[in-house]
């Protein structure tokens, strides 16, 4: 009864690793416990089973278990290489990635007397100086055009002026003029008077 147990666990084993397990090596198995439950003997409802073919059975079933073993280190070890493998890979990607984010970074950045700004920061920079310039341009031209009006208001004042004065300079040529001959034609008088006739 042992025997029998032995035999449908080993057998529920094998078919759980088969599934893993390459063809070839699973129809071996099955094809030995195909074997024994053919060449054994019936006994009511059980099955008699040679001691002898449930130890080759055991022997090779344990043979099969050291391969699938054998093939699992194998696997992990070539797992472990690929992840050697992909370390380097994985290196360069996150170096490529810091590089992308870097040149991002730069492009969406001006640089400003050796100072990374940001686009929108600069734009507003920018912006403000040409808008600081404006006003200071008009009012720069307000104070021109009120000087320029103050100086033109300024020189026709001084037209007048000088206007003025060169009238009343000449008034006083003609005035001292005048005067003058007033004067010689008192004295001419004068003399008149002096001279005895």
């Amino acid at each position: 009864m042992k025997k029998i147990v032995l035999a449908g666990l080993l057998i529920s084993a094998l078919g759980y690793s088969q599934e893993n397990s390459t063809p070839e090596s699973s129809n071996r198995i099955n094809t030995e416990f195909e074997s024994i439950i053919e060449n054994s003997n019936n006994f009511k409802e059980y099955k008699v089973v040679k001691e002898s073919d449930l130890r080759k059975l055991k022997s090779n079933t344990e043979a099969y278990i050291k391969e699938l073993d054998q093939r699992i280190t194998e696997l992990e070890n070539s797992v472990a290489d690929e992840r050697e493998a992909q370390r380097p890979l994985q290196q360069q990607l996150s170096a490529a990635n810091a590089n992308v984010e870097q040149l991002n970074n730069e492009k969406d950045s001006v640089s400003l007397l050796g100072i990374q700004l940001n686009k929108s920061l600069y734009h507003i920079i920018v912006w403000s100086i040409v808008a600081v310039l404006a006003i200071v341009l008009i009012v720069v031209y307000m104070q021109f055009k009120r000087s320029h009006a103050v100086t033109s208001h300024a020189k026709s004042e001084l037209s007048i002026v000088e206007a003025e004065l060169e009238e009343l300079r000449s008034k006083s040529i003609e005035e001292k003029q005048r005067l003058g001959r007033q004067l010689q034609d008192e004295r001419n008088k004068l003399s008149r008077l002096k001279t005895p006739n």
